[in-house]
């Protein structure tokens, strides 16, 4: 699976920041940190359709975790930057850190609905947390900040986000399984 993420200036345009070709698989409509606008994340079947959409940079799902409230429909969503340098290293230890020590820590969370982990072609990575309230995040992060590094983690691979938004989720039609 695939995915790209588009900018739009109004929610009743978010459909139209994509460029045209096959209709996306699903789709997850954020509203701005900041008001107007928000940010279209457009699912794919394959890269060649994520492709012709029109985004700047294409993801691949590497990491798709569906938690306690799988399906129930997401209010909140956290949408974490990391590794804008596109340092092939780091990526690995986000990717490392993600799936073998945050996602144990926090997956018993109660409010999670899924977590969709994407890397592009050129190691940026954004993580996307869909919840069902915004207590949930609170919850998630205390959990991960209580989580030691694992034995094989080095603190320096892992600086933190670049950024991070926590955003009200206006609407989202996830496929079924969307992990490859």
């Amino acid at each position: 699976m695939y995915a790209t993420i588009h900018p739009f200036t109004a929610p009743t345009d978010a459909r139209s920041a994509l460029a045209g070709g096959p209709d996306p698989v699903g789709t997850v409509v954020l509203a701005s940190p900041d008001g107007d606008g928000g940010t279209l994340l457009a699912l794919w079947p394959d890269p060649d359709s994520a492709a012709r959409s029109g985004a700047a940079r294409v993801y691949r799902v590497s990491d798709e975790m569906r938690g306690r409230a799988t399906g129930r429909r997401p209010m909140f969503a956290q949408v974490t930057w990391i590794n804008g340098d596109g340092d092939r290293a780091r990526a690995d230890a986000a990717e490392h850190g993600g799936r073998d020590r945050i996602w144990p820590a926090v997956r018993e969370i109660d409010g999670i609905v899924e977590v969709l982990a994407m890397r592009s072609d050129d190691h940026r990575i954004v993580v996307v947390g869909l919840t069902t309230d915004r207590e949930t995040h609170d919850r998630v992060q205390r959990a991960i900040m209580a989580t030691p590094l694992l034995a094989d983690e080095d603190q320096a691979q892992l600086p933190g986000p670049d950024r991070v938004d926590l955003v009200r989720v206006l609407a989202a039609d996830l496929p079924t399984a969307v992990g490859s």
